[in-house]
């Protein structure tokens, strides 16, 4: 069944002027954080290595803001967009990274494996695919619980080849679960690409091996990609199916700090620079008047506040008391 001929069946959905203001701030929030502690790890700040979503923040940041408040995200290590689209503070996030005592994982953990499930994001276990499994299972006991629940869970293009995406996607296709797998083509798993990866044609075909749905979209377009995820979420909430959808993206950065990434060509980061997320989500938003040049004027500066003063608040908060070094290993009696 072709996913061309399904997705348009999906009645139209018309985000109002408050969904394009979460997207924008959801994925500028991400990158300028980002870049803040890009600079933080270089100033020997983090306990730890850095991995930065600079270049995927429309994916994470459409796919936070498509989603309704019972859904469920299992993102992965360049989804911080997906963090801030739900709710997460940037004060809790640089506390994470620098692994203070009130963030997320309480200073056990300085890196990127962290979550919030009141707004239902899972903690990252691995960005293997180690998650899907777990967001396949909890999307359909809420929907047993008759919640009407969608999951959005996400995948690099290396990580398609795990057992673990395997089973959650062929699990999901036999049992018909309402989960949106989203498949960040980057190009690169971690320094091989893809050409020595895979000899399909596009990642959206291994769809087909599964007797599901599958497409591919510009994953640099944070407006088109919230429309296409409103609007296949809310399909297959109503008639509940997996979609695989194939991002074509590109990571900026190296897979870390560490990585020099001299091994991706210049001119193929040329040319996905020149459809740089933040830049395109900008100029269409103005193109076609879904907010003005006031309102995105208003949210850089908001967030620009919001990060600097989130990080230094950060920077002041204590560390984990060495007391406490046990606390949540062992049940209380």
């Amino acid at each position: 069944m072709s996913a061309t001929s399904e997705t348009a069946k999906c009645p139209p959905q018309h985000p109002g002027s408050g969904d394009w203001r979460r997207l924008f701030r959801a994925l500028l929030l991400a990158r300028k954080i980002d870049e803040r502690l890009i600079r933080l790890y270089h100033h020997a700040k983090i306990y730890g290595g850095v991995y930065t979503g600079i270049g995927h923040e429309a994916i994470g940041a459409a796919a936070a803001v498509a989603g309704g408040a019972d859904d469920l995200y299992a993102p992965l290590i360049r989804d911080l967009a997906v963090h801030t689209g739900r709710g997460e503070t940037a004060r809790n996030i640089f506390r994470q990274w620098l692994a203070r005592a009130e963030g997320p994982t309480r200073g056990r953990d300085g890196n990127v494996h962290f979550g919030n499930l009141k707004n239902g994001v899972y903690t990252m276990i691995s960005h293997l695919g180690a998650m899907l499994p777990v967001l396949v299972g909890a999307v359909m006991a809420r929907r047993r619980q008759g919640r009407s629940c969608v999951g959005f869970g996400f995948i690099g293009d290396g990580g398609t080849s795990t057992g673990d995406f395997h089973e959650a996607v062929n699990f999901a296709a036999v049992f018909d679960v309402p989960v949106l797998f989203i498949v960040e083509n980057n190009h690169y798993a971690y320094s091989t690409p893809t050409r020595l990866q895979f000899r399909c044609k596009s990642l959206a075909d291994k769809a087909i091996g599964y007797g599901m749905e599958g497409l591919r979209v510009d994953g640099n377009d944070a407006v088109a990609l919230l429309r296409t995820f409103r609007a296949l979420s809310e399909d297959i909430r109503e008639h509940p199916r997996p979609v695989l959808i194939e991002c074509d993206t590109m990571r900026m950065r190296g897979h870390g700090e560490h990585d020099d990434f001299s091994y991706v060509p210049r001119d193929l980061l040329a040319r996905y620079a020149a459809r740089d997320p933040v830049r395109v989500a900008r100029e269409r938003l103005l193109s076609e008047g879904l907010l003005t040049c006031s309102d995105l004027e208003t949210i850089e500066t908001e967030v620009a506040a919001d990060v600097e003063s989130s990080y230094l608040d950060a920077l002041r908060d204590p560390p984990p008391n060495p007391a406490t070094l046990i606390n949540g290993i062992y049940a209380d009696d």
